[in-house]
């Protein structure tokens, strides 16, 4: 099982660089404030991700300009990747986990996002089972900014609704 490791970099929640013990991985960077579009960059690969929609998500990735997959994601948290290659993955999250687990069609992990109690800026990355280094990138990448959607998202929501919860116990 190999480990790499993700950070949030500066306060805005919109840029994170993946690394590996022996140095950088990559970046995901974020367009905007409040844009769920983004651009994961390392040395092998180029990726975009364009999002159309807020709780039900479709999600292009391209690499290098070409697509190789898409992502559908709904409101109640179930995120699908498919890539081109007939490849399907599933984004599982256990109820009130900021833990996020991409597994295969059978069910087998491949990547896990973890991140510590106290700490939404930073957490480990585990490869479970042995992938092409280009689809190892791919599934860290897409993985990583699935997780910063959902917090993104529960943020917002919790946001939104905890004073109209707080009226109605009063």
């Amino acid at each position: 099982m190999e480990t790499l490791n993700w950070k949030q970099n500066g306060w805005t929640g919109r840029k994170y660089s993946i690394s590996a013990p022996n140095g950088p991985i990559g970046k995901l960077d974020f367009k905007g404030w409040s844009s769920y579009d983004a651009d994961f960059s390392s040395e092998r690969i180029n990726l975009t991700f364009r999002n159309k929609g807020w709780f039900q998500q479709e999600v292009t990735i391209r690499f290098n300009g070409e697509e190789v997959g898409n992502a559908e994601t709904s409101a109640f948290g179930k995120t699908y990747i498919n890539l081109v290659s007939g490849e399907r993955y599933k984004l599982e999250c256990k109820t009130f986990s900021s833990s996020r687990t991409l597994v295969d069609e059978q069910g087998n992990p491949v990547v896990r996002f973890d991140q510590g109690s106290f700490s939404g800026t930073k957490g480990t990355i585990a490869l479970h089972s042995e992938v092409p280094e280009l689809t190892k990138l791919l599934l860290v990448a897409t993985g990583l900014y699935f997780k910063t959607l959902a917090d993104s998202q529960t943020a917002v929501l919790i946001a939104v609704f905890m004073p109209i919860f707080l009226q109605m116990i009063r």
